[in-house]
């Protein structure tokens, strides 16, 4: 009788400990953390934040591209404006106000 309790007990902590063993370092312990409602739920909500994150990205390279169109037709429209303003006749200066002040003796 002592021989059978004595090896239930031998097999015990054997095979505890080769089930904490193959937990820990054989990646038996994943298919567990995979199969978690908590650890789907993760995954779920990380997928969702990738596909927002690509959604930013491509809305950011449109934004910027507009912008970069927006500059390139507003130094071709400060171009054109030159161009045309050089090109015009200079306008003679206008009179000022001030008038010079006479004097009332003539010499």
């Amino acid at each position: 009788m002592f021989r059978f309790f004595f090896g239930l007990l031998i097999g015990l902590l054997v095979g505890t400990g080769g089930t904490g063993y193959f937990f820990s370092t054989a990646g038996g312990g994943d298919y567990l953390l995979a199969s978690s409602h908590r650890v789907q739920k993760l995954e779920q909500e990380l997928q969702e934040v990738s596909q927002e994150r690509d959604q930013a990205t491509k809305q950011l390279e449109t934004t910027a591209a507009r912008v970069q169109d927006m500059a390139n037709k507003f130094d071709e429209l400060e171009r054109r404006f030159r161009a045309l303003e050089e090109a015009s006749p200079k306008a003679a200066p206008q009179a000022t106000t001030e008038q010079e002040p006479t004097s009332s003796t003539n010499p």
